[in-house]
């Protein structure tokens, strides 16, 4: 192998690892807003509840826009199987906090669910954001729910909650009215 086409391969193998995730049809189906130019907004942390977690919120927003083109989705733990959450807004700092805590399921013995990633899927390409959970502790897996939203005019808004209900790489999910 030549090295020019040594080095062509290794930029192509570079550019193909830094190109952005494929969006899935449902989030495609929810653009982004516009992404962020220059250096993200300091945070707006006009509560108690905001300034009690501002150092993860920073810590977070420090690692730029995860979740439709300028907003970051911070997460951090409270407690075994439980996690806070909230959704900054880069460019303009504000924080919206989640009203309450995710909660997972402690299943050990439990396979991993490739249809299923942990706890949050979401793009910055899509103002759609899925939420997974547990909501009845007597099942047989981490997570038996996902919680569909979308983020809207400052908020998000949910659009419906999906329970799982097979362990199998194809999971089924049946929709909660």
């Amino acid at each position: 192998m030549s090295v020019a086409s040594l080095l062509a391969a290794i930029a192509l193998n570079a550019a193909l690892a830094h190109s952005p995730r494929t969006i899935p049809a449902e989030f495609a189906k929810h653009p982004a807003a516009s992404t962020l130019r220059g250096k993200s907004h300091a945070l707006l942390l006009d509560t108690a509840e905001k300034r009690r977690f501002r150092t993860m919120l920073r810590t977070e927003s420090a690692e730029g826009a995860n979740f439709n083109g300028h907003y970051r989705v911070a997460s951090w733990g409270c407690g075994t199987n439980c996690i806070e959450w909230a959704v900054v807004d880069l460019a303009k700092g504000k924080v919206w906090m989640a009203p309450e805590a995710a909660h997972s399921c402690w299943v050990p013995e439990a396979p991993d669910d490739p249809e299923i990633t942990d706890w949050f899927e979401m793009y910055e390409g899509s103002s759609l954001l899925y939420l997974y959970t547990c909501r009845d502790r007597e099942n047989d897996r981490t997570f038996d729910s996902r919680s569909v939203y979308e983020w809207s005019e400052g908020e998000l808004r949910l659009i419906r909650v999906d329970q799982v209900r097979s362990l199998r790489a194809d999971a089924t999910l049946r929709n909660d009215p």
